[in-house]
């Protein structure tokens, strides 16, 4: 059904046309060779999204995926020196990206009561670091363009004061819980930051903590068991897209209910 010119009042023609212009394109995906990452990378694919892929060790299948759909590949291991990781973040490419999600993870299986300065270092180097440098690089550029999809991955267990022995991988995560106020003035222009605070997920990075009883942690969801990579890629799909239009500054669980 067509609609006559003439009943639209000019500011929606004005809205309509500003829509059409701001189309959200071109995505980052720190992290995106892991489980999770992998999944996600395929909603945008299937969408016609503009793909650029961050990954440190790529999987056999993230590298085929990538080949088979032509998807622009950046290779950086972020527990390097710092002026690399702000050189890395400051490359043509990842500026010119309306999404940026962020799955880059680090976990070291280390006990709370033996870690070191440099444990944490490490933690935040690739935990924090790169979404926090981004999140303002990108957040600006987005600003100015009115248009972008910020999402970082936290963890669940930020929520509970680490595990024994995940402690510096939660801490790190929890950092990206601290949005910038700069990103409440960003909001006007159609930039929306969102953080999800992921639970237990029968991913790679959970199943090398050898000291952690899945039996018993399963136990303490109320959904009683774990998610599924899909599960939380469809979420974050979903706020990282120009189907999000209302939600921000905002930290969400997806956790079965913890």
């Amino acid at each position: 059904m067509s609609i006559d010119k003439k009943f639209l009042d000019p500011s929606i023609k004005i809205n309509m046309k500003k829509k059409s212009i701001n189309k959200l394109k071109d995505v980052i995906i720190l992290g995106a060779s892991s489980d999770i990452g992998l999944e996600i990378m395929k909603l945008y694919i299937n969408k016609g999204y503009n793909i650029i892929a961050h990954y440190n060790n790529g999987t056999k299948a993230f590298l085929n995926l990538a080949k088979k759909n032509n998807i622009r590949l950046l290779k950086f291991n972020f527990s390097t020196d710092v002026k690399k990781i702000e050189n890395f973040l400051n490359k043509k490419e990842i500026k010119n990206c309306d999404i940026f999600i962020n799955v880059a993870a680090h976990l070291k299986e280390i006990h709370y009561n033996k870690f070191k300065i440099n444990d944490l270092l490490e933690a935040f180097k690739i935990n924090l670091f790169p979404g926090v440098i981004l999140t303002r690089i990108l957040g600006n550029i987005m600003n100015k363009k009115k248009r972008g999809r910020i999402v970082h991955l936290s963890s669940i267990g930020s929520k509970f004061g680490g595990g024994d022995s995940t402690f510096c991988y939660s801490i790190s995560k929890q950092g990206l819980e601290f949005m910038p106020k700069m990103s409440k003035e960003w909001t006007k222009n159609n930039v929306l930051v969102n953080t999800v605070r992921v639970g237990l997920t029968d991913t790679k990075i959970h199943k090398k903590i050898k000291s952690k009883d899945f039996k018993k942690r399963i136990n303490l969801i109320p959904i009683k068991r774990m998610a599924q990579p899909s599960e939380i890629a469809n979420f974050i799909y979903y706020l990282g897209s120009e189907k999000n239009t209302y939600i921000s500054g905002q930290v969400i669980s997806i956790s079965g209910g913890e």
